[in-house]
């Protein structure tokens, strides 16, 4: 019984990753770049990054890339998804994220650093969605 029901998930998490709707290709994609960073994955996690990035604190693509590889030098990190909002207008979408981030140990980061809020801009380049802009609703 257990892996018939094991098999319905797996049927319909396949059924879901292959969804033509913007909003959940935006959500894969992000799942992707979520992965890479759980993984210590600089390069994979930059990857859907559109080369005119604009992130929080001035960061382009290149800094992005190494300020995560130094990151993942000290401590590997979790990310775990409390909310994620899509919404697409065009050729553009637009997703609200709250995260929870945590330590190599399992614990929380910083106080200030542990639930982290970001708005994100997505653009539609042929096939692929890439990542315009990632702004911090948190203020840092």
């Amino acid at each position: 019984m257990r892996k018939r029901i094991a098999c319905v998930c797996v049927i319909f998490a396949l059924v879901a990753c292959r969804s033509d709707k913007p909003e959940d290709q935006v959500r894969a994609t992000f799942e992707t770049c979520r992965a890479a960073v759980e993984a210590g994955d600089a390069a994979g996690a930059t990857a859907p990054l559109d080369p005119a990035f604009q992130g929080p604190e001035g960061l382009d693509k290149a800094s992005l890339r190494l300020f995560l590889m130094g990151t993942f030098r000290q401590e590997k990190v979790g990310v775990t998804v409390v909310r994620n909002e899509v919404a697409v207008r065009g050729n553009e979408a637009f997703q609200e994220v709250d995260l929870i981030l945590t330590s190599r140990g399992g614990g929380l980061l910083p106080q200030d650093a542990s639930h982290r809020s970001f708005r994100l801009r997505w653009r539609k380049t042929g096939k692929d969605w890439r990542l315009l802009e990632a702004q911090s609703l948190d203020g840092r």
